[in-house]
């Protein structure tokens, strides 16, 4: 699915308190709109025997996000511009134990901020033997994190919080880890935990976003993504997510102003056009649906729900033979669903 791509960015206050200090113990509709990666969602029946198109976004399976989603990447642009910067304050009295965990912690952190992760989390066990730290299990579970291996962040995270109960960037490093294994009942909680600290994190908004909309609790979702466009207008994805907010929500119009925001970041965005001509069809000016769907299809001849959508705008117009053949195309390129208008509508 193309739905919500989900990223990080700037993090903020709350991580700059982890830092090395001692602490002790369907059916198809017509032009369907499609989000860009992370939410699954439900598709919208329509008829096609009148002109009446009605769309909804593309259906897509729960499952963890990829490393190369637009979180992650931001994650991993966070870690690598703040995370690992903040000076060490060493405690009131050091052990020469103590200066060796430190000095462990120091030389991990500089790791992490080169993306060597499998250095940072050899240096920071190191650490951790010498001296159990809250913010070295935070560092820890980060790089586990940046790494994929999300069981073993959600592991650190829990350790920290045995040590500092409130500590908030625990939290957001669980919730998303949470999040990735598809765990979505305890990626809320720890979310809502941290933003209950910190409301300035894009990425813990966006994934509440994605988890409202799993819920259908659409409008939250909206204010989530809302929030996202405030703290960082140029969030990867923000514009087609909310947009398909919007358009689930019936605000069509708000729909395409989300979708010309998207392409003017990325001319290139193929799902932005395929939205946006969802939009147009809901409002019935098929004419812009129908070129919007087909720059979509130019930008991605594979493009399965543009086909499906561009078919169904052609049928509405009158063009049977023309719908058919998106339908073929959709079908071949994977839209099951596409199957039974070809059995009712094609020869």
């Amino acid at each position: 699915m193309k739905y919500a791509k989900i990223t990080l960015f700037l993090l903020f206050s709350v991580i700059f308190t982890c830092g090395f200090t001692q602490t002790t113990p369907d059916k198809t509709a017509p032009a369907k709109t499609t989000p860009a990666k992370a939410t699954p969602a439900k598709t919208t029946p329509a008829k096609t025997t009148t002109a009446k198109t009605s769309n909804g976004p593309q259906k897509a399976p729960a499952q963890k996000q990829a490393a190369t989603s637009p979180d992650l990447k931001e994650m991993n642009l966070f870690s690598k511009d703040n995370f690992y910067n903040k000076p060490v304050a060493p405690p009131r009295t050091m052990t020469e134990q103590d200066t060796k965990a430190r000095d462990l912690f120091v030389s991990g952190s500089k790791k992490g901020q080169a993306a060597d992760y499998h250095g940072a989390i050899a240096d920071y066990t190191k650490s951790l033997e010498l001296s159990q730290n809250a913010g070295t299990y935070v560092r820890r579970g980060w790089a586990y994190q940046m790494l994929s291996n999300y069981d073993a962040a959600i592991a650190d995270a829990g350790e920290a919080l045995k040590l500092r109960p409130m500590l908030g960037l625990a939290f957001f490093i669980r919730g998303v880890s949470y999040y990735q294994k598809g765990n979505y009942k305890d990626a809320k909680a720890d979310l809502d935990m941290f933003l209950e600290k910190d409301r300035t994190n894009v990425i813990a908004f966006n994934i509440r976003a994605a988890l409202a909309y799993m819920e259908q609790d659409y409008k939250t979702a909206l204010m989530n993504y809302d929030m996202v466009v405030k703290l960082d207008p140029k969030f990867t994805d923000i514009y087609t997510n909310r947009g398909m907010m919007r358009h689930i929500l019936q605000d069509y119009k708000g729909a395409i102003e989300d979708c010309n925001d998207a392409l003017k970041l990325d001319p290139n965005n193929a799902t932005a056009y395929n939205n946006r001509g969802g939009a147009h069809a809901m409002l019935k000016d098929y004419k812009s649906a129908l070129a919007d769907f087909d720059k979509a299809i130019s930008i991605d001849g594979k493009y399965a729900d543009a086909y499906n959508s561009r078919g169904r705008v052609k049928q509405v117009m009158g063009d049977q033979e023309g719908a058919c053949a998106d339908w073929q195309v959709a079908y071949a390129n994977g839209l099951e669903a596409t199957r039974e208008l070809i059995i009712k509508y094609c020869k």
